[in-house]
């Protein structure tokens, strides 16, 4: 349970509205019919007269310049320009343009990266008001990047953004509390934690919450009700969701028996890299069961599973004895074929 939400600098920047911009000062007129303008997809309307805005030092003109030249909305990319605007818009007061600032940091988006100055613009995003940016700098105190481990910190932060609704952070005290390490093991409250995160649309929170649910730990048991969560999760692209209800479809488990939508569901998370999965669609292709039998894809999954670090020595043992030259160079082939593919993402 380690996975954590992370908002981007990509996501932050264009999701930019005129909530976040308050009109203040001389120039006020001007910026919000640039707001405008910007919500409404007209860049070229949005950029006429912004500039000087920006240069009269309104800080949330000087946001919004940034994030076009960022984006490269209306006018050619410059990350460099950008970022500067966003400084400027942050040095000014400017919350959002701090967590704009930093999240460029975290992540190498148009600089270099640095975990030091992330931290101090995630810092002041907080003390800004940011809810997001309470949550990014409670992740860096947790690992300790950018400066000095704070655990304790760490867990008052993602509580306060718990408490405020962050997915991730709901997620996160989820995981807190299910781990029994920053705060005492209580199981029924990380899964109420799971769920509250799973019914924002926090995937991970579903797929836990999803297995707590088969396990009946937290909560009662009732596999039924977990399909309903790993489905979720699997269409958002969690491998491990994926995973686990392809292993429902295939035992029948809380749903009807289904091998077809099982190796469907283990291929999406075989392909996405699960070992297991990997492991258990070989099985499905040597027995011929939701698909047809076809001796070199299942040795094919099973060796991509075994260079992942994941043996099925049972079935390898009943499987390889009838591998001809003739399969095993074909299987080669599709190796070098997955090895190509999987180097070039």
């Amino acid at each position: 349970m380690s996975r954590l939400f992370r908002l981007s600098l990509p996501s932050l920047c264009l999701s930019l509205g005129l909530a976040i911009f308050p009109v203040t000062g001389l120039s006020a007129q001007t910026f919000e019919e640039a707001a405008k303008a910007y919500q409404a997809g007209d860049y070229a309307g949005a950029l006429a007269g912004l500039r000087e805005t920006a240069l009269g030092g309104n800080a949330d003109a000087q946001l919004l310049l940034g994030t076009m030249l960022f984006n490269g909305q209306g006018v050619e990319a410059d990350y460099v320009e950008g970022l500067r605007w966003f400084k400027s818009s942050a040095d000014g007061g400017n919350a959002a343009a701090a967590f704009a600032l930093a999240s460029a940091y975290r992540t190498g988006a148009g600089t270099a990266r640095d975990d030091a100055e992330a931290r101090m613009y995630f810092e002041r995003a907080n003390t800004g008001g940011l809810i997001a940016a309470k949550f990014e700098l409670a992740n860096m105190l947790a690992s300790g990047e950018g400066g000095s481990a704070d655990s304790g910190r760490a867990v008052q932060l993602f509580q306060e953004a718990a408490d405020a609704g962050h997915p991730g952070a709901l997620y996160s005290m989820g995981a807190i509390y299910a781990a029994g390490q920053l705060k005492p093991q209580d199981m029924d409250r990380a899964a109420a934690y799971f769920r509250k995160a799973a019914e924002k649309g926090q995937a991970d929170a579903a797929y836990n919450l999803g297995l707590m649910m088969v396990e009946g730990t937290g909560v009662e048991k009732h596999p039924a009700g977990a399909v309903e969560f790993f489905q979720f999760a699997a269409a958002e692209g969690l491998a491990e969701a994926q995973t686990a209800l392809a292993f429902l479809y295939a035992n029948g488990t809380g749903v009807e028996k289904d091998e077809a939508k099982a190796v469907t569901w283990f291929n999406e998370a075989a392909l996405r890299g699960d070992t297991l999965a990997q492991t258990r669609l070989a099985r499905m292709y040597f027995l011929g069961k939701g698909v047809e039998k076809d001796l070199m894809a299942a040795y094919t999954w099973l060796s991509i599973a075994r260079a992942g670090g994941q043996d099925d020595p049972e079935l390898a043992a009943l499987l390889e004895p009838e591998m001809t030259p003739e399969l095993l160079a074909r299987a080669e082939e599709a190796l070098k074929d997955w090895e190509a593919a999987t180097t070039s993402q």
